[in-house]
């Protein structure tokens, strides 16, 4: 009964949609003009069956004439060492990008509509990654969340807040 209980409730929590970020619908996210300069990210991170931990991510990005971002990141999760990851993101069309990342074993999808984006790509682990960032008010903060799922269930959630620094 305990296994049961267990899986209904993993499926139940795969169907389970959140709500979108709130977001300025007067704003439109450029993420190449967004992500260049300097960043602070304050998060908590989710795993399933596991506690939660604070997670914190300096931010530094550079374009070259803003047709190409090259994004670097140091992350401190909890108590683990700080580890470092790479993004670079280039436009493809109107409201679309593709680019690469670190953590990531193919190509990074970017899509944005109005003050939202989405980057959807699959973990070096397997894993598939969903992220949706939604541009605030006032245009210097992104509220982003990210989740890590397998076989359509969701394992791990970050919820962070994006200050832009200059």
């Amino acid at each position: 009964m305990k296994h049961f209980a267990v899986g209904a409730f993993l499926l139940l929590a795969a169907c389970a949609k959140p709500a979108p970020l709130p977001a300025d619908a007067g704003l439109k996210l450029d993420p190449i003009a967004f992500f260049t300069g300097y960043f602070k990210g304050q998060a908590e991170l989710s795993k399933t069956f596991s506690q939660r931990v604070p997670v914190r991510v300096d931010s530094h990005g550079t374009t070259d004439q803003g047709r190409r971002l090259l994004l670097r990141q140091i992350i401190q999760e909890g108590e683990k060492e700080p580890r470092y990851r790479e993004w670079t993101m280039r436009r493809v069309s109107p409201g679309r990008f593709t680019g690469s990342l670190t953590d990531a074993a193919g190509p990074v999808a970017v899509r944005t509509s109005g003050p939202r984006a989405f980057i959807d790509y699959r973990m070096k682990n397997g894993m598939d990654v969903h992220q949706e960032l939604a541009l605030q008010s006032g245009g210097k903060i992104i509220l982003n969340r990210l989740t890590v799922s397998k076989f359509g269930i969701q394992l791990a959630r970050l919820d962070e807040t994006i200050r832009k620094l200059d």
